[in-house]
């Protein structure tokens, strides 16, 4: 969650769902076999209905009250919202997200539900599960039975390293369940491992089991207790250690890991790993990390955990778009109102639905029908008038729900209307320029500047215009460095390349020192080149800024910064509600590049 809220300060924290997958196969398989030990059978009739009452009263929930909050305040959060609703419900969102691919503003929007593909994961692994452990209770008395869970590990973390494409996007192998099914199957390896007593218990009831024993008295069995019991104390005195080095590994790949080639080859099943030594040594007798995992705080956690995810995602794009708007000043205010909200939500749907539907049923949280109290009545009111109004509210956002985002309209009106003024000023083929004198470092009119960027820069395009007029501008939608070489390069062949080269090219990828040595060098040492920063939360934003700086500070007279990751940060208000591109008319962006140049000429460059 923390991931997802500070992505830039947590760039691992992704890894937190493999340890969830690997609790979460732990926790159910532990049941199963337990149950499997206690009557012989695994009980579906009671293991079906406390499976869904445990997932789809905080969702039922959940998905009318956004969906009604997006209705009323930000229908951008609307876009495509039958699809998620309909797939969350049936527990295939996952396999949804993977078929429907990603476009460019769906990056810039994230689809409110997207988080709950792990919803669809654990359904679709809820709904096999009774499979495996039936399968390894049948073949006990071999060595086989924990093979089953560990082939299963091994065929999906080889799936996962097979169909990665390092620099491509990883949603596939991410949402996938066959590749992404690691933590969940070592789960139930190690369910398997510490319910084994149970089983040999249960295997000991029967007559012949008893009989055999009774006619194997010997020496050799007594010497093998004993060393059995070696291994255990063995094993409870180093287990604490192996987890306690474990949670801290899980929280070095958090801080430290990255979207990259080692997560999808590696990485995910490491962490893994990892989490089941945390999990076997924590739970191990008289483990010392069990008083760690009693702490309040993280018990509450624990407790609410559910509810906190469920709530945190579309909070956060709620709170994305509203708090610039009720907040003037910068400051971590969409943090604060996120957790804020979302600790309110989550304390709601616990003591008003999930609690009441985990105890008694999930038809006792709308109508009380038994050992009924007045606090039950009142409870189940304010219950059943959410829903009216939120089942009201989702049905207007679902009819009104938008194909595109504001934003996405916005900058596609823009492009069209940057081309059709190209073509209204003979630019779009330009005439071919004299080769550009030595600078002279003078403010430049806007004939002097060709502006190549990415949407931020085409949602700046008027201003832009309006305070460089005649700046040749060149944006567009989900641009990166990559294509700068090709275009600057026309221009070049053209003659047509201005004097000052005006780049903003970092929102959507790294760049690094090689890209903009070439990009410097095709220019040539009588032209400026003007780097602009990005904003926004993407993990690779922060260091390629720190690039840009660096590159600009390495190369002071032809080479200047404009930093618009400061001046957006300073001014959150003119953001749409990506947080990321300004609202179309804004004249910060062209402001800032003013201002940037002034002050690089007046520093004596």
């Amino acid at each position: 969650m923390l991931y997802h809220c500070m992505q830039q300060q947590l760039p691992g924290g992704f890894y937190g769902v493999d340890m969830f997958f690997t609790v979460s196969g732990f926790l159910i398989a532990a049941s199963l076999f337990r149950s499997l030990a206690a009557k012989g059978s695994i009980n579906l009739e009671r293991y079906i209905p406390k499976r869904a009452v445990r997932l789809y009263p905080g969702l039922l929930l959940l998905i009318p009250v956004i969906v009604s909050v997006g209705w009323l305040f930000d229908k951008d959060m609307l876009v495509s919202i039958r699809n998620q609703v309909i797939t969350v419900l049936l527990g295939c969102y996952n396999w949804y997200a993977i078929a429907g691919g990603q476009s460019y503003f769906d990056q810039m929007n994230p689809q409110v539900f997207r988080h709950l593909w792990f919803i669809g994961v654990l359904m679709q692994f809820y709904v096999i599960i009774p499979l495996i452990a039936w399968l390894m209770w049948k073949i006990r008395r071999t060595h086989l039975a924990s093979l089953i869970p560990l082939a299963l590990a091994a065929g999906s973390g080889a799936a996962m390293w097979y169909l990665y494409v390092p620099g491509a996007d990883p949603t596939r192998v991410y949402f996938g369940t066959d590749t992404h099914g690691v933590g969940l199957m070592l789960g139930v390896a190690l369910a398997w491992w510490v319910t084994a007593d149970q089983r040999h218990h249960a295997h000991s009831d029967f007559p012949a089991t008893r009989m055999a024993r009774s006619g194997r008295r010997s020496l050799g069995t007594h010497t093998a207790q004993q060393h059995n019991s070696l291994e255990r104390h063995l094993w409870y005195a180093v287990a604490p250690l192996f987890a306690f080095l474990s949670l801290i590994a899980l929280i070095c790949m958090a801080i430290l890991g990255k979207q990259d080639a080692f997560a999808f080859r590696g990485g995910i099943l490491l962490s893994s790993l990892l989490s089941v030594l945390l999990i076997a040594g924590t739970i191990s007798q008289d483990s010392w990390m069990q008083s760690l995992m009693v702490f309040k705080p993280l018990a509450a956690l624990g407790k609410y955990s559910y509810g906190i995810y469920l709530w945190h995602w579309p909070l956060w794009i709620l709170s994305g778009a509203l708090a610039p708007k009720i907040f003037k000043t910068a400051g971590p205010w969409t943090l604060v109102m996120t957790a804020t909200l979302t600790a309110v939500a989550a304390t709601i749907s616990w003591i008003m639905v999930e609690k009441p539907a985990a105890k008694y049923s999930a038809l006792f949280v709308l109508v009380p029908y038994r050992n009924v109290t007045a606090l039950h009545i009142v409870r189940a009111i304010i219950v059943d008038l959410i829903v009216v109004a939120s089942v009201f509210g989702t049905v207007q956002g679902m009819v009104n729900a938008p194909d595109k985002t504001a934003m996405q309209m916005q900058l596609e009106q823009q492009a069209q209307q940057l081309e059709a003024q190209q073509k209204a000023n003979h630019e779009l083929i330009r005439k071919a320029v004299p080769a550009p004198p030595k600078p002279k470092h003078e403010m430049p009119t806007g004939d002097q500047i060709t502006a190549i960027g990415d949407s931020v820069m085409l949602a700046s395009s008027d201003g832009l215009s309006s305070v460089f007029p005649g700046i040749n501008t060149d944006a567009s939608v989900s641009r990166s460095i990559m294509v700068a070489p090709e275009l600057l390069g026309n221009d070049l062949t053209a003659g047509t390349l201005r004097q000052w080269v005006l780049l903003g090219l970092a929102t959507n990828s790294a760049i690094t020192p090689d890209q903009l040595d070439q990009i410097h060098n095709m220019i040539g040492p009588d032209r400026v080149l003007v780097l602009v920063n990005a904003h926004g939360d993407r993990t690779w934003i922060p260091p390629t800024n720190q690039v840009l700086a660096d590159y600009a500070a390495a190369h002071p007279d032809d080479v200047l910064l404009v930093d618009w990751d400061a001046a957006a940060t300073a001014n959150p208000q003119i953001l749409g509600s990506d947080g990321i591109h300004p609202t179309i008319g804004s004249d910060l962006y062209a402001q800032t590049v003013k201002q940037s140049i002034a002050q690089w000429i007046k520093a004596g460059h």
